[in-house]
């Protein structure tokens, strides 16, 4: 997908706020105690394949989130993304998962059905 339009700002903010990762608790919960592995079942979403257990290696080398703003048209920047995660990561992972949700998304993760 071209990411030329969030180059140009003209993406929509996040349908979810980073700090509200704890409105939904078994999200928050399963994303602070195995971030790995929800991050590769968002990967897998985002990419429209099954999640194999790879995704889980290969998945710290991927932004995710920006894939994750490409395909939904979300405004904003990979900087701010990477800080995000860095001094809150739970609530980043949290708010990806989700976005993927509310977008129709199922990222079935570990413990998520």
């Amino acid at each position: 997908m071209d990411d030329s339009l969030l180059r140009r700002g003209l993406g929509a903010p996040w349908d979810t706020q980073l700090l509200e990762c704890l409105s939904d608790g078994r999200v928050c919960l399963v994303s602070l105690c195995c971030p790995t592995c929800q991050l590769a079942h968002q990967k897998a979403i985002i990419e429209n394949k099954d999640c194999s257990p790879i995704d889980a290696v290969l998945i710290m080398c991927c932004p995710l989130c920006c894939l994750i703003k490409i395909q939904y048209l979300i405004d904003g920047n990979c900087t701010a993304d990477f800080l995000s995660a860095l001094c809150c990561g739970v609530c980043a992972v949290a708010q990806q998962h989700r976005q993927l949700q509310l977008k129709g998304d199922r990222p079935h993760g570990c413990f998520m059905d």
